[in-house]
């Protein structure tokens, strides 16, 4: 095969590989979730970018979660429960708390009843990691 073929074909191959998966921004961002949360609320059909969105910012706040966890489970045991009323009280954990529970139950029942496409059901489905992170830390405080 010529040189300029082989060159061809593989930038061909990596091109439709780059274009195969979805990118997640798995930044938190309080105005999109707002907005998810409304469509959600309003019962407005979702697309596949849309739902793709919410594992991103479901995947963000579950870090959140896990980072606020580790750190109290870090702490001598005297000092957690203080540590815990006090990250109940932050209005920042209660405003991704509150969208956690709105774009996670939107996403588990999308998934249960096959509203996901193949490559959002296996982006939802990674998220197990954090949760099983979250019960960990959880277990120890």
């Amino acid at each position: 095969m010529r040189p300029i073929h082989t060159f061809a074909i593989i930038l061909l191959l990596s091109l439709l590989t780059a274009c195969s998966g979805r990118s997640v921004d798995a930044e938190y961002n309080a105005d999109v979730c707002e907005e998810l949360s409304i469509k959600i609320e309003r019962r407005d059909s979702l697309s596949q970018e849309e739902y793709t969105r919410m594992i991103g910012q479901n995947e963000a706040i579950l870090r959140y979660l896990v980072e606020q966890s580790k750190a109290i489970a870090e702490e001598p045991s005297g000092n957690r429960s203080g540590s815990w009323r006090q990250l109940l009280a932050d209005p920042e954990y209660l405003e991704r708390f509150g969208y956690m529970f709105t774009l996670g139950s939107a996403l588990y029942q999308a998934e249960a009843e096959g509203k996901l496409d193949k490559e959002n059901s296996r982006l939802y489905n990674n998220l197990d990691r954090y949760n099983k992170e979250l019960a960990d830390y959880s277990d120890k405080n």
